[in-house]
């Protein structure tokens, strides 16, 4: 009998501003020796001959079209890099081929998550989501540092603030219409670290937006999600209050996590790579000078923590190392179809109660 030899392949699908870096990562991982070969897929053949001459991809690895990807390759799984309003269309046709992970968010709307993880069951395929903070070294300090000290100290509060420019042409003719608001590009990655945080979904949100003319979409939310204690009070509910924005110039952007607990503040900052914790305060006697008083509210004790980075930290590099051993081990990745249309369904409620003016149950 002759034994036949199955090619780990992985394919990219879309080789844009995420999907470029995809290729950088997997074929990093094709040389460590966890797949085989890779293959890749844009409609744009500029594109596709330049980040495919940059990372060594022959000619007869590159697609211009999925139809003729996926009938000349055996996939063993795929990343779907492409606009947010097609991730249904294309992931429904690739998961009658392989395991996929699909950049976040999973789909525009609910029905279209429920859409793709029904697909992903009826043909026993893994979804992953490419929430990619989940794997910044920060937030998985962060979430040791909560755990660890759970039974002495209380969450309190969240606050988030994700600030940067959006796409450049909001109120223009050539506006792509693939986009979505704010709250599908920079509210859904901080709502999925808290519901990880944390370990379950808020239980109602009030929010409120900003629009602007030429552009259908939000460019502004603020929204307050409420976790726990909200029907039984059973326990204090924690509060998470959000702010994604895109009102802002190119050299500004802010990525910041600010956590309350009963004894502590601490301050994630996902750009610098840092966790700050302050705790207590000096003194709470009242004092007669201004000096005084501004020294006595200086905070007990501040530990910083900079996380050391290197090419082994970066997160999408580990996501998509971690996306090739959930196809061999077949466990369920840490962000799964139904984690990530969680994360959805949250900043669709929110995007409902900006609009309503109304407290959304989720």
């Amino acid at each position: 009998m002759v034994s036949v030899v199955t090619l780990k392949t992985i394919g990219i699908i879309g080789l844009g501003k995420w999907g470029k870096n995809h290729v950088r990562n997997i074929r990093r991982l094709q040389d460590e020796g966890f797949c085989d070969k890779v293959v890749v897929c844009d409609k744009d053949a500029e594109r596709l001959e330049l980040i495919s001459n940059k990372y060594g991809l022959p000619e007869g690895n590159r697609y211009q079209e999925l139809d003729n990807l996926l009938a000349n390759e055996q996939l063993t799984g795929a990343v779907l890099a492409i606009p947010t309003s097609i991730h249904k269309t294309i992931a429904l046709q690739v998961l009658e081929h392989c395991d996929v992970l699909v950049e976040k968010p999973l789909a525009p709307t609910v029905e279209d998550c429920n859409a793709i993880i029904a697909k992903a069951e009826q043909h026993n395929r893994l979804i992953q989501v490419g929430h990619l903070e989940r794997y910044n070294p920060v937030v998985v300090t962060l979430k040791s540092l909560l755990e660890e000290q759970q039974a002495e100290e209380k969450i309190m509060h969240i606050t988030g603030r994700r600030v940067g420019p959006g796409p450049t042409k909001l109120n223009s003719e050539e506006l792509d219409p693939n986009y979505l608001g704010c709250g599908h590009d920079f509210m859904v990655h901080d709502i999925d670290v808290v519901n990880g945080l944390l370990g379950k979904t808020p239980a109602k949100v009030t929010a409120t937006s900003c629009y602007i003319d030429g552009f259908p979409y939000e460019v502004e939310l603020f929204a307050i999600f409420e976790y726990e204690g909200f029907e039984d009070n059973n326990s204090d509910p924690i509060l998470f209050d959000c702010r994604a924005t895109w009102r802002a110039f190119p050299n500004l952007k802010r990525r910041k996590l600010l956590v309350q607990t009963t004894q502590e503040m601490i301050t994630l900052d996902f750009i610098l790579q840092s966790i700050i914790r302050e705790q207590g305060l000096c003194q709470h006697s009242l004092s007669n000078s201004f000096s005084d008083y501004l020294e006595a509210y200086r905070a007990a004790e501040i530990t910083n923590h900079y996380l050391a980075t290197g090419p082994n930290q970066e997160p999408l590099y580990l996501q998509d190392k971690d996306f090739l051993a959930c196809i061999d081990s077949r466990k369920q990745p840490p962000v799964s179809g139904k984690i990530g249309r969680d994360a959805v369904k949250c900043v669709v409620a929110a995007i409902k109660a900006a609009k309503t003016g109304k407290a959304i149950t989720i």
